[in-house]
């Protein structure tokens, strides 16, 4: 089997997902850490990818490739499914950092890809987790499983994912399946909603006039939480000034890669300036991490 990257999560309440919640909808815990991606090669060893890349202990993503290949579980499963791919987070300290102290540096599965001929599925949660179990391998549980669930139900059990943290309350937030489902662009797809997000976002300002547009854009999209995840990716390793200028080119990046098709729907094929744009987002990086300015 070869490498695969995995799908983008998308936010819940976008045209990606919607009507995601109409069914069984499963909800687990979204932790903070790196993808990453465990697979059977055509020689029968392990393979191991992030989210962009395959990976080896010299090319590696701070150990994530070593840790997988010293662990023996992994390349049983695979030798008695050789079909299968194992998706999960590598848990390393990224934005929340009160996980539990023994709760680093392991991977943690979330989801389980089965190539069917040409073809490949996503393998529902009660069926994967036997799996796993027969070789110790760690995964992401199961919160709750709800029957057409509405934004209420939701939030009723946020406060129940904190997997591998002590309380609630700095949980990253949810991700949301269901099996049966594909968008109206035929994609299977989940869904997400991140805490700090959600705070933020609940009373979306909408844009007075023309001009407020893109501030607008800024105000409803550009959140503190997408800021520190981004801040927090180039810091895991230390920070220094000379980051400033890495930070406010990925940040502009990855909002305009996650995020055009969004407020694009929202305000409906708008006449944006991205220039404008542009220096709002940066405007709103200085304001959200001050203390690096």
């Amino acid at each position: 089997m070869n490498y695969h990257s995995y799908q983008h999560v998308c936010r819940l309440h976008t045209e990606d997902t919607d009507g995601i919640l109409n069914g069984t909808v499963y909800v687990t815990t979204k932790i903070d850490g790196s993808n990453a991606c465990i697979f059977r090669k055509d020689d029968g060893s392990v393979g191991v990818g992030s989210r962009n890349r395959e990976l080896t202990p010299i090319m590696d993503n701070q150990g994530c490739a070593s840790y997988v290949l010293s662990e023996p579980k992994f390349k049983m499963f695979l030798d008695k499914h050789p079909d299968c791919m194992l998706f999960g987070e590598w848990l390393i300290k990224v934005h929340i950092k009160n996980y539990q102290h023994d709760a680093w540096r392991k991977v943690y599965v979330f989801d389980v890809m089965q190539q069917v001929g040409d073809t490949f599925r996503y393998v529902p949660y009660e069926e994967y987790v036997p799996w796993l179990e027969e070789f110790g391998i760690e995964y992401i549980p199961l919160v709750a499983k709800l029957e057409n669930p509405t934004e209420e139900d939701l939030l009723k059990v946020m406060d129940k994912a904190y997997f591998l943290q002590d309380e609630p309350g700095s949980q990253e937030g949810l991700v949301l399946k269901n099996y049966q489902y594909y968008n109206k662009y035929g994609r299977q797809t989940w869904a997400k909603i991140v805490r700090e997000e959600f705070k933020q976002t609940k009373h979306e300002k909408q844009p007075k006039c023309e001009h407020e547009l893109e501030q607008a854009i800024v105000d409803n999209f550009c959140t503190d939480a997408f800021i520190e995840k981004e801040y927090s990716k180039l810091a895991v390793d230390g920070w220094n000034s000379k980051l400033i200028p890495r930070l406010l080119g990925t940040v502009w990046h990855e909002f305009i890669v996650e995020e055009s098709w969004n407020f694009i729907k929202k305000y409906k094929n708008p006449v944006v300036d991205f220039r404008v744009l542009n220096q709002l987002i940066i405007a709103r990086v200085k304001e959200v991490k001050k203390e690096l300015f």
